[in-house]
């Protein structure tokens, strides 16, 4: 790796270290900050490489255990450095195929960074099936300070089976999250990237993400399971959760598809998804459009077969 390639890469990892301690300053600014945190990561990675990737990564971990402690440093490496950098691996795969060129598809990068919010789910697994009273008691602090109209009393004593609830379902809620910041910052290095010129890789078409057919079965049994009593129904839930994003995505390939060729393209996008962040049945009706996806193959149609990864 050239000299100057070593330099961008530990200052990008100084960098991401650094968005993430503005979260320490409690305001909403820096809470966006360190949001972004990935970011300096992606944009060495999809430039650069994997390795230039791996040494931001490497070098964030070492400043945030100095600046810190080495338990945050190491934290940090793994919440951050570790999935920005397999996901970077992923997007650099490549092959030739009949004289041309194949990337990595939409479909395994989407399914990466969706086994990797996954992983991050699973960490908080053991707070959702066996609760302490500690966690109980943050839990209630943190509704009780909601109105009450958001707050409301499901069973027992008041905002107790509501108390519960949220600490069963906030794994899938922490994976969801972990996946937009990962989709959002790999996105955002792609987009700054390409407007120079400096990218690896052409920026994958989300019209061409079609998921395989094992994905739905599994997320069959996870909703399944999501109606189960005990520990099975926690696991399930927060499963199908995750797997709900998938259908999500799923329903937008099908609308990029469709809308490809249309003069309108832009705006008619931009309506779309300003309703998804507005109206939840929005949501809902996409994420049917992406279960449905596979019998009514309006995306193939419209854009022809999906990548083979």
């Amino acid at each position: 790796m050239p000299p100057s390639h070593m330099l961008l890469s530990i200052a990008a990892g100084i960098s991401a270290t650094l968005l993430t301690l503005s979260a320490l300053s409690m305001s909403l600014g820096g809470v966006l900050l360190s949001s972004l945190a990935q970011l300096p990561i992606f944009l060495v990675g999809l430039s650069l490489g994997v390795h230039a990737a791996a040494l931001a990564a490497a070098s964030s971990m070492a400043v945030a255990s100095l600046m810190v402690r080495l338990e945050f440093g190491v934290f940090f490496g793994l919440a951050v450095g570790v999935p920005a950098v397999i996901l970077i691996r992923q997007a650099l795969l490549c092959r030739m195929e009949s004289g041309t060129l194949r990337w990595y598809p939409p479909s395994g990068l989407f399914l990466t960074a969706l086994g990797l919010s996954i992983a991050v789910m699973t960490t908080a697994l053991p707070s959702a099936l066996w609760p302490n009273p500690e966690q109980l008691g943050r839990a209630r602090d943190i509704l009780e300070s909601l109105p009450a109209e958001l707050r409301g009393d499901i069973g027992g004593a008041p905002g107790e089976g509501l108390i519960r609830m949220a600490l069963a379902f906030l794994p899938g809620f922490l994976g969801i999250g972990f996946f937009f910041l990962l989709a959002v910052n790999a996105s955002l290095a792609q987009f700054m990237l390409g407007r120079f010129g400096w990218t690896l890789r052409p920026s994958p078409a989300l019209r061409d993400l079609a998921l395989p057919g094992w994905f739905a079965t599994g997320a069959a049994i996870a909703g399944i399971g999501a109606l189960l009593p005990g520990h099975a129904g926690i696991v399930g839930g927060n499963l199908a959760l995750l797997c709900a994003v998938g259908f999500v995505f799923a329903g937008l390939a099908v609308l990029h598809a469709i809308l490809h060729d249309t003069p309108a393209r832009s705006a008619l996008l931009a309506i779309a998804y300003a309703a998804l962040l507005l109206f939840a049945p929005a949501i809902i009706v996409i994420a049917i459009l992406g279960i449905a996806e596979p019998w009514l193959k309006l995306r193939e149609r419209f854009a022809g077969p999906a990548p083979a990864l």
